[in-house]
């Protein structure tokens, strides 16, 4: 604290080293546990959350990718059975979706396993009272970080939409609506 103030610059320093070592975690975890790197793990979550069997440029936003990069992800996931691609409706054959397969269904429970079991580890130190006021806190911080459909499918591109409540409880979707 100087002059009664809260020290920002620690504060911002603190929680952005948190974010990144937790975010690392999370990516080694997940790569370890189905071998999919963090592009290809997010594309499948995204397709589980609010993509499956839709455009393929939904999966634009959420990854952060161009178009060109969406469709190398595709490819991989494609190429190892955990999607499928399927030409549009009569309408507009040029339209590209994407589903899952069972074995990307599979992948997706294993990458989320593997996600919550690192979270749980970074919040044990925190006791019931502190982890309800974190997630108070969160869901203020996320709400303001969401800008629009696109910002949400990116901050939820590996998200467990049912354990978030989504999409009554989900501070993100809440945002967006």
């Amino acid at each position: 604290m100087h002059d009664g103030r809260m020290d920002l610059p620690r504060l911002e320093n603190l929680a952005g080293a948190f974010a990144l070592s937790t975010g690392r975690r999370l990516e080694r975890a997940v790569e370890e546990a189905t071998g999919l790197g963090p592009a290809e793990a997010a594309a499948l979550v995204a397709l589980r959350n609010f993509a499956d069997g839709g455009r393929q440029d939904l999966l634009r936003d959420a990854l952060q990718l161009s178009q060109p990069g969406v469709v190398r992800v595709v490819d991989r996931l494609v190429q190892r059975g955990l999607v499928e691609r399927r030409r549009g409706a009569a309408a507009d054959r040029r339209e590209v979706q994407v589903a899952m397969t069972g074995a990307g269904r599979e992948a997706v429970a294993t990458a989320l396993d593997a996600r919550a079991e690192v979270l749980d580890r970074a919040l044990a130190p925190l006791a019931d009272g502190d982890r309800r006021r974190l997630e108070a806190l969160l869901e203020r911080l996320l709400a303001a970080s969401t800008t629009d459909r696109a910002s949400a499918r990116s901050i939820c591109r590996l998200c467990d939409g049912p354990a978030c409540g989504h999409p009554d409880r989900c501070p993100v979707t809440q945002a967006v609506a």
